[in-house]
Order: C-alpha cells, then structure tokens, then sequence
C-alpha cells in the first residue's frame, strides 16, 4: 500500500486533509467525489423547485424567440447581432453582444424542438451547481493551508444566499452565471500556472476569459481580481503576474471594441424610469446618489428581504453626498477600504474578500455609467463571494479560532456548525420561497408590488399586465367587460406610477386606454390621452385611441382630426385611412368616407377590407344590393365563412334563396382563406 505522507504547511493538504466535524485525515482524491454530490445535491434542494416555474421577466430576449427557434442553423446570425433586438412602437432597444448565452438556448432547442421552461430552469440549476463547485476547488487551492471546513462553509453559504435567487431563477440571467463561471476558470487556469509556470495555462485564461465576455461583460472585474489573487495566494512575484494582467486588460479592451466593427448599429432605450441619472448629469448627485446604492448592496447582503425582481425610479432618490445615507455608506465602504490596503502586505484572508467585493460592486455603483434600474440584486451575484468569506472568517474569530488552523477543537468545530446552521435556515427558507414567487410574471409582480409602491416603471408594468391580461379575457372579447376589481387595480397602479413621474406619457396613454375600453369613461380617456400628446407629439398610439375615444363621444370631426394627423406623419397607415374615413361617414360624409377607402384600394388591391367598409356604408344606408356587391368583392380577395354567411343572409333578407343557399353551402364548407 503506498504510504501517505503527514499534512506539512504548503503541500500536505493536497494528499490528506482533515473531516470536517471528527477532524481525523482522509485521503482528498476520494473526499473531492463527496463534495461535488454533496454540492449537486444542495443545489437542487435550494433551486429544485424552479423547474415548476414559466417564463418570467425578460425571458423573451433568449428564450421565446425566432431566432432561437432555429437552432444551431442561427449560430451565424446569433454571433453576428446583438443581444436584444427589440422593437417597440415608442423605441427600438437593440444592444448588447452575448451570443454564448443565445447559443446555449439555441442547442435546447436543436435537440428537443420545443420551447420547456422547466428544462431551461434545470440547465441554469446545473450551471449553479458547476459554477459553485468550480469555486469551492478555487478555494481549497487559495486557502490550501488552512482548515478545509473554512472554504466548505464558504461554498456552502454562498450558494445558499438568497440574493441569488434573481440569478438562478430568471433564465434571462443565465448571462451572469456564465460570466461568472468563466471568470472562475480563467482564475483556475492562472493558478495552474502559479503552479506549474507552463506557459499553455495562460493561453488557456485567455480563451475562457474571451468567452465569459461573450456571455457578459460582467466579467470585467475579473482584468483586477486575477492579478489581485496570484498575489495573495501564489509565490509569484509582480514581474510574473503583471504581464499576464496586462495581456487580460489589453484582451478586455478587444473584446468591447471588436463587436462594434461588424454589429449594426444599436440603440439602447434608457429613460428616468430606469434611473434618473440618465438624465442628471450632475456629479455632487451621482456620487451621492451611488453612495445610497451602494449602501443598498450591504443591506441585502446582511438583510436579504425583501428580494424584488427590479426598482428603478423612485426607490433610490437622488441625493447628494451630504445626505444622512450617503454619509454612512461614505464611512462603511472608506473603512472597508482602508482597512484591507493597510493589510495588503500581510495577505490577509479578510483583506482579500473586502477587495473582491469592492472591485465587483464598483462596476454597478453608479459612480461613471448610470445602472439600469438604479440597482439590481443581479448585480451583487459575483461580489458576494466577498461578503461569504467575511461571513465565515468572522464566524471562526468569534469562537478564537483561526481559519488556518489544520485541526480545530472539537467544541470550537461543533460552534461554528451551529452558528452557520442558524444562519442556513432562513437563507434556505427565503431562497426555496423566493424561487415560487418567480414562476411567472403575475407571480412575481403580485408578490413585489407592496414592496415597489415608489417605483414608477414596476407600477406601470403591473398595471400593464393586468391590462393585456384583460384584452385576452373570453368576457371582454365577447362582451366588451372586464372583473371591475381587475380595472380598478390596473387604474390604481397606472395612477401611482404617474404620481410618482408625472410626465410618462406612455403611462398616460396606457390609464387613457384603461378608461376608453374597460372602464367605458371616454370623457377621462380625452383628458389623459390629451396630456400624453402634448408630452410627446408623435406618439401614434395615443393619437389612435384620442380617435376612438372621440368617436364615443360622439366627435366624429374631432376624431378625423386625430387622423388625419396620423397620416400626416405616417401616410402609410392604412388603419389610420379607415378610421378617417369611418369618421367621415359618421359626419354624414359618404362620398368621401367611400373615397378614401378607394385610394387604399389602388395601392392594395387585393386587400378585403375596404370592400367590407364599403359594404358596411352602404348597408347602414339602407342599399343592401350595393352592400352585397361590396361585400363579394371583398369574398373574392379573402374566401371567409363568417362573410359567406352575412352575405347569406343578407340575400335572404331579400328573397333570392338561391343565392342564400349558395353563399350558406360555401359558409358550412368552412370556406377560409388566409
């Protein structure tokens, strides 16, 4: 039998370590298979029940699309375009470049044909679990000296903090996972070459890095924490490392740049809804204001409740440093800093977790590029790392026991179980219900709204769920009514979303609408949709519905003035056409109500509608023969059996049964033509 040899200070703990309750050596080869069950095993109890879940916030950008529909046929395309590609009556919102994310969609739906959340959710789950797993081997190579429960409580709490959440269960989030699992390898890699000084390691860091940039740059941090971990935890000395972290910032700057040679041009859509910043440019208000974002990060690292899955304006006010929370934050993260650069050349275990939080959580402070949605719980995913080092290095020192100690005291040992136990409880209680309220998007914004009651977007976004939601309901297409109580909450919430921004005027039209169709209030629907316009002009939308509310209110003049200036910014429109033309035969006007529907005839002749809008003239003039005539015009471009049937009866109606019986057989045929 080969003898193994007694744990010394740098290499023994490669051949045996010590358990992690008996403290008795065990050969580490076999113990590494147990860990990484025992880690596949507690990621599935903590984010096993996302597997029930359905799509959820932006999942549309990578899942439920045509592009993704393709398969592998889209990888061209998916590498050659850019991340989100949306198009939206307001604006575009084309940006972004993380195509390995839209790959591994893609290859889903290669293989099974189908769009399945549950599977999705399954693969973000089995990413968590090798992403953690590769950092609990990072850690037993960083912190080889020291006792290995100190990085298995680590791993443990890490991947059990509910702040996650956000990340595991929201499949659009894969992005920072994979990010973060890249970073994690590149880091490995450079070890590897700390290790063993073969050359390959590095082209090996440079190629897993390009290709957690082509996830998400969220991997930026890792240009710094690289050189920053040879340094504490390798014999390395700078004029080893710093070349190496120079060929990964100068790669970093390729990766931003290159994108941009062959991508089409993008627009990213930002407003004040997402972060005032984006307009207030002052600086005294955005450090203060990323003062208070930062402070936010602390909070829900030390307090995870309540989790929410965005905030935006108004839940981070604009402030200036002077502020009661900006000072605050100012003190905690000054002292933060300053304690771990006086400790630098000691290679402090808790140094080194301070820095790695600060170098992560200053890419979402605030402080140079203004946040999407002010602050994000996604945002804090890779810097929490930090806070769970901190976590259980201070657990260990308030039992007096060094974390690089081999062998523990067996009461010292059971306290630090139990401490960290208490602290799993409620971490794993907020994770596992955490995960039920994303099952999908009316889940999600009914379990956060009493939380968000000062954010605009989040109210608007509610109410506009509702809203569509109430557009499908059998009862208000059949009937033209919706549950009172649902109209009532999408009022109030669209309400408070302009309380909070007054001058939304995409919230403005969306209340108007509210009221013009499902509250049957055209007179309120005229005043908001009115006010939307005067905040933007051009909004087309809010122009259709000011016609159609005018027209309930019995304005047909006014109506084809909302119309008319439709056409003249957009004379393409052609519903726009028909609803003029529609108001003009409410103004008594047939003749020109008849002309106008001709002109859109020239240019699309072998479109149905106008002929039916004729038809429908004519019969609401009394002439049902010229209604007929109309009405089969438009049967000869779109065979329908619900217009073979009105013609039908209209034929009936005037006692020609043959032609009835002719146009009723047609009907049951189910004559239908696309």
């Amino acid at each position: 039998m080969k003898k193994e040899h007694s744990p010394s200070k740098k290499k023994g703990n490669r051949l045996k370590t010590v358990d992690l309750l008996l403290g008795m050596p065990y050969n580490v080869r076999k113990a590494n298979r147990y860990f990484v069950l025992f880690f596949f095993i507690w990621a599935f109890l903590l984010y096993g029940n996302t597997l029930l879940n359905d799509f959820a916030v932006d999942d549309e950008f990578v899942t439920n699309n045509e592009t993704i529909r393709k398969g592998v046929d889209a990888i061209p395309e998916i590498f050659t375009t850019h991340y989100i590609d949306q198009k939206g009556t307001i604006s575009d919102n084309v940006t972004d470049y993380r195509p390995l994310v839209k790959l591994t969609y893609a290859v889903e739906y290669q293989i099974f044909q189908k769009d399945n959340p549950g599977r999705s959710h399954a693969l973000n789950v089995l990413i968590y679990f090798l992403l953690s797993t590769l950092l609990f081997f990072i850690l037993k190579r960083l912190l080889r000296d020291y006792n290995i429960l100190f990085p298995f409580l680590i791993t443990v709490v890490f991947m059990a903090h509910p702040v996650h959440t956000e990340v595991v269960a929201s499949l659009k989030n894969r992005d920072e996972m994979l990010a973060f699992f890249f970073g994690l390898a590149t880091l490995h890699s450079l070890l590897k070459f700390a290790d063993t000084r073969k050359s390959g390691y590095v082209l090996s860091a440079m190629l897993l890095f390009v290709m957690g940039y082509l996830s998400k740059a969220s991997i930026l941090p890792f240009v710094l924490i690289c050189p920053l971990t040879l340094y504490f935890f390798t014999d390395l000395k700078p004029k080893h490392y710093l070349p190496v972290a120079a060929g990964i910032l100068i790669l970093a700057l390729l990766c931003q740049l290159l994108p941009e040679w062959f991508l089409p041009d993008g627009e990213r859509m930002t407003s004040m809804m997402e972060n005032p910043l984006f307009t207030e440019k002052g600086a005294l208000l955005r450090l203060g204001t990323g003062l208070v974002s930062l402070l936010f990060y602390l909070k829900i690292l030390i307090y995870p409740h309540p989790l929410l899955f965005y905030y935006g304006y108004d839940t981070i006010p604009l402030t200036t440093p002077t502020g009661i929370w900006a000072l605050l934050s100012f003190i905690l993260y000054a002292g933060m800093l300053i304690f771990a650069l006086n400790n630098l050349r000691q290679k402090q275990v808790i140094s080194f977790a301070i820095l790695w939080y600060l170098i992560f959580i200053a890419m979402y402070s605030n402080f140079l590029v203004p946040v999407v949605g002010i602050v994000g719980e996604r945002f804090v995913f890779a810097a929490s790392l930090g806070f769970c080092i901190a976590l259980i290095w201070a657990i260990f020192r308030i039992f007096n026991t060094e974390p690089n100690s081999l062998t523990i005291e067996f009461d010292a040992r059971m306290k630090i179980l139990a401490v960290t136990f208490l602290i799993l409880i409620p971490y794993v209680a907020l994770t596992v219900n955490r995960n039920r309220e994303w099952k999908d998007l009316l889940s999600l914004y009914s379990a956060d709204i009493p939380y968000l009651k000062s954010s605009a977007k989040v109210n608007a976004q509610y109410a506009g769920l509702l809203m569509r939601d109430a557009y499908g309901d059998p009862g208000f297409r059949q009937y033209g009514t919706v549950d009172p109580v649902k109209v009532e909450t999408m009022k109030k919430h669209f309400l408070q979303s302009l309380k909070i921004f007054p001058q939304n005027y995409q919230t403005l039209n969306d209340l108007g609408t509210v009221y013009l169709f499902f509250d049957h209030n055209p007179d309120s629907a005229v005043l908001l949709l009115k006010r939307a316009i005067s905040l933007n002009p051009s909004l087309e939308p809010a122009w259709v519905n000011l016609g159609m509310a005018y027209k309930e209110v019995h304005k047909p003049d006014s109506a084809a003035w909302c119309y008319s200036t439709i056409l003249q910014n957009n004379p393409r429109q052609i519903r726009a056409w028909f609803a003029l033309a529609n108001s003009y035969f409410d103004m008594g006007d047939l003749q020109r109500a008849i002309e106008m529907n001709q002109e859109v005839i020239k240019s699309n002749p072998a479109l149905d509608i106008p002929y039916i809008n004729i038809g429908n003239y004519w019969l609401q003039t009394g002439d049902t023969l010229k209604a007929i005539e109309n009405y089969v015009e438009a049967l000869n471009r779109r065979m329908t059996s619900e217009g073979c049937s009105h013609v039908s009866a209209l034929y009936k109606s005037l006692g020609d049964t043959l032609k009835s019986d002719q146009y009723r057989q047609m009907a049951s045929e189910g004559k239908q033509q696309p």
